[in-house]
Order: structure tokens, then sequence, then C-alpha cells
């Protein structure tokens, strides 16, 4: 790990850029392969930590919601209530 790949680390985490931290091995290995421009690079890295950051909030408000069980709509027994319209 060089000096600038240490000091780039340390910024993220304080800018509190967790899910640019996270990826950012992977995505430096793309950009050394040629997988990724830089304007490229730095997207992927924003939307990594915008997907971080979406996951992290909605476990948040599932947990806030306390819900008894997770169920999905695939799960959704629609033949319980008949006059809800499975297709829509």
């Amino acid at each position: 790990m060089s000096i600038m790949d240490t000091a780039l680390r340390d910024a993220l985490r304080a800018l509190k850029l967790s899910g640019m931290l996270e990826t950012l091995d992977a995505r430096l290995a793309q950009a050394h392969g040629g997988e990724l421009g830089h304007l490229e690079f730095l997207q992927t890295l924003c939307q990594d930590e915008i997907t971080r950051r979406d996951t992290v909030a909605f476990q948040r408000r599932l947990h806030r919601a306390k819900f008894e069980q997770q169920v999905t709509l695939e799960e959704f027994d629609f033949a319980a209530s008949p006059k809800l319209p499975a297709a829509q």
C-alpha cells in the first residue's frame, strides 16, 4: 500500500464514505485493468456509495418498523384475499 493509497483511504474515512472504501480495491483493479477510465472509475465509486447508503437506510427503516416477519410480494398469499387482483 503506497502513501497515496493510505492518504486516500484516510480521506474516505474522514468523509464517511465507507461505501467507496469497501469497494476501492475492486474498482482500482478494474481501472488498472483498463476496464474503467477516470470518469467511469469516479462514477462507479460514487454509485457504490449511493448503493451502500440506500441499503443502510432501507435496513434502518425495516428495523424501526418492527415487522413480525419480512415478506416479499412474491410470497404474498393472494388466495387469502380474492378481491386483490394479483396482476396489479
